[in-house]
């Protein structure tokens, strides 16, 4: 975690704590009724400190082990806190999240963690900030022990790599954002461990992927910036015990 981004969460608790008391009754908001709890936005606050936060900042969350419905929401920083731009629904692995640690290929888990988003790919360019590949029919996601595990490239692939091509025709990478699991920066790759993490279209479970509908993956491809970050697990995992995000 970058010595900025630990000051950034650690400033975030104090601030967004007065925040919460201020408007602890305000719509969307936890109630001393307990009525309409808050979000993950408004939650921000009690995030465990192993998972970093951005400007930017993308939950996907699951309501325990095992599940592999998840929650999607999409907030923004400003000097009030974080505050929420949109939700969406979308599903994880086949068999939910992992818990923290690493997770290897063929489990259908998605990993979880506090992953930074610095490249995306798909059919034609919606309108993202992000480098963006516009794939081809040689188009492939590397998953061999070699120079391009875990890495896009072009060429004559062969399995394991993705075809990333065939994946798009069938609608699953129509558009897709690169989640940095197993890679820079978050860390060197390790052949073994799962690879080809995105938040991608096709709205059904997955290998290890975020699926999500397509108009979500495109409305969070044009507001991404690169560093942004995607917090994704179980809620009881990722915030603190006293949160109950929504």
């Amino acid at each position: 975690m970058g010595g900025g981004m630990k000051v950034l969460h650690r400033l975030l608790g104090a601030a967004l704590s007065g925040v919460l008391l201020l408007t602890a009754c305000a719509p969307g908001q936890r109630s001393a009724q307990g009525e309409n709890p808050s979000g993950p936005c408004e939650s921000a606050n009690q995030v465990k400190p192993e998972y970093e936060l951005s400007q930017r900042v993308t939950f996907v969350l699951a309501a325990g082990y095992g599940e592999n419905s998840v929650d999607i929401t999409h907030c923004l920083l400003s000097e009030g806190g974080y505050s929420e731009q949109w939700r969406a629904k979308g599903f994880s692995g086949s068999t939910g999240f992992a818990k923290p640690g690493p997770v290897y290929v063929n489990s259908l888990l998605s990993p979880t963690g506090s992953y930074s988003v610095t490249e995306a790919f798909g059919r034609t360019n919606p309108g993202t900030n992000l480098p963006y590949e516009k794939l081809r029919q040689d188009s492939y996601w590397g998953g061999r022990h070699s120079a391009h595990f875990n890495n896009y490239f072009e060429g004559a692939g062969q399995f394991p790599d993705e075809p990333l091509w065939k994946y798009m025709q069938a609608g699953d990478y129509e558009q897709a954002a690169v989640i940095n699991y197993n890679r820079p920066p978050e860390g060197q790759p390790v052949p073994g461990q799962s690879f080809a993490i995105f938040l991608h279209a096709g709205m059904r479970a997955t290998w290890g992927c975020i699926s999500t509908d397509l108009g979500t993956v495109e409305k969070y491809l044009r507001q991404t910036q690169p560093g942004d970050r995607i917090v994704m697990g179980v809620k009881s995992e990722i915030f603190g015990p006293t949160t109950s995000p929504a």
